[in-house]
């Protein structure tokens, strides 16, 4: 932020350097584009929001934006997303904006994310925070609703790994060690997930296989739906985990009341959805890469 000038905060018509240092020592929030005048830290005098001071000539930023009424001196490749709405930093070239999304994303992600309709315009899930206008970059997981990074990163630490939002593993969990990873840091970013004591799945497989069931429980099936591949499946009951058929995922939840030893065989979808020769019937319905987005600038 430019120290060339002091912002007009019309809310309460006093004096700040940038609409953060108003909103630490305010009860309310700054509109930052509702401010319509400026006041030259060099000459002390008060006027509209323009690039150069009307009276000194003193240019107030090397970035000006004037319809965000930002002024920065730092070079950080800041650009204006008319589809954002605000300016953002990283380089116009290296982001692209997402209808659908509504938020730039990197151009890795133009044909290989997952579209959630105006994601960034919710809250972090976790601190409840705002996302699209934070300084703190967001996480991107594979079922496409965000987090803040650091938000992720304590999560992860406490031992959590699904989405707070649809419940989907964050990461792969194939690779991801029991009590221990190890997380590297290269500017601000997660480079580098070691698996430690052995990959999670193939543990939870260990730890079935090592626990038996009392004899009245070791043939009781139960109905799940695994919260990965959205699929419902019967499997074997057991205390440690219930495993889903279709992917291996132990990031499931039982359905349909208690275990029980006769549960019926449930058709798969491909079974369901591909009806033999002449005859007809209806499918039963299923049930329902990492990166970071371009943050805004200050």
């Amino acid at each position: 932020m430019a120290r060339t000038l002091c912002l007009q905060t019309p809310c309460c018509d006093k004096i700040y350097f940038c609409r953060f240092c108003h909103d630490e020592n305010e009860s309310h929030p700054v509109n930052r584009k509702d401010v319509t005048e400026l006041v030259c830290t060099n000459c002390d005098t008060r006027q509209k929001v323009q690039a150069e001071c009307e009276r000194c000539n003193l240019r107030f930023g090397k970035y000006t934006c004037l319809e965000c009424k930002l002024f920065d001196d730092e070079e950080k490749n800041q650009y204006h997303c008319d589809g954002c709405g605000i300016c953002r930093i990283g380089g116009r070239d290296k982001f692209f904006h997402c209808e659908k999304c509504n938020m730039c994303l990197p151009i890795k992600l133009q044909t290989g994310h997952k579209c959630v309709e105006n994601v960034s315009r919710s809250n972090c899930p976790v601190c409840l925070e705002d996302i699209h206008t934070s300084r703190i970059p967001c996480h991107i997981p594979d079922c496409g609703h965000l987090l803040h990074r650091t938000c992720f990163e304590e999560m992860l630490q406490a031992g959590h790994y699904a989405c707070p939002t649809c419940q989907t593993c964050l990461i792969d969990m194939s690779q991801v060690g029991v009590a221990l990873y190890r997380v590297t840091h290269i500017r601000g970013s997660i480079t580098n997930m070691s698996p430690c004591v052995s990959q999670l799945w193939k543990y939870m497989d260990h730890e079935v296989s090592m626990t038996p069931m009392p004899p009245e429980y070791k043939d009781f099936k139960a109905e799940i739906l695994c919260k990965d591949c959205h699929e419902e499946c019967i499997v074997k009951f057991h205390v440690v985990g219930l495993k889903c058929k279709n992917c291996g995922s132990y990031n499931t939840c039982r359905i349909k009341g208690s275990p029980k030893p006769d549960l019926p065989r449930r058709r798969s979808s491909q079974e369901t959805s591909t009806p033999a020769p002449g005859t007809s019937s209806a499918p039963e319905g299923a049930v329902g890469g990492n990166a970071t987005p371009s943050p805004p600038s200050e």
